[in-house]
């Protein structure tokens, strides 16, 4: 009995329409930043075969005058902090769901929306 070696070849490759990625980045990026995907634009670039990323939202945010409770924990991360885990966690989520190769993320904030902090009953 003779054992073949088996090689390796691609079969073939998945396209992603730059629609289908928008969706997907703006999903990954609402769901990081606690807004809604509509309220998320996304803009797609090249750059040198790579995919550069470019997110403007809104964030949200806890009342200046807001007691952190139990159920806020988190939410009194500087909003530069909690961009900077976004950019990350859009950078991974997008590249592990897609497969694309990103170069960057940008997050551009265009808002601040109030969050109305949890009450217990």
């Amino acid at each position: 009995m003779t054992v073949v070696p088996s090689i390796h070849t691609p079969r073939g490759r998945t396209d992603i329409t730059s629609r289908a990625m928008t969706r997907v980045v703006s999903a990954v990026a609402a769901e990081s930043l606690g807004v809604r995907p509509s309220q998320v634009t996304v803009d797609l670039a090249d750059a040198a075969g790579r995919l550069d990323l470019t997110v403007r939202t809104p964030i949200r945010v806890l009342p200046l005058d807001a007691v952190d409770t139990a159920a806020d924990a988190g939410a009194d991360d500087s909003i530069l902090a909690r961009t900077e885990h976004a950019q990350h966690q859009i950078r991974g989520t997008v590249g592990e769901l897609t497969g694309a190769d990103i170069a960057g993320v940008t997050v551009r904030l265009t808002s601040a929306r109030i969050r109305l902090p949890r009450r217990v009953v």
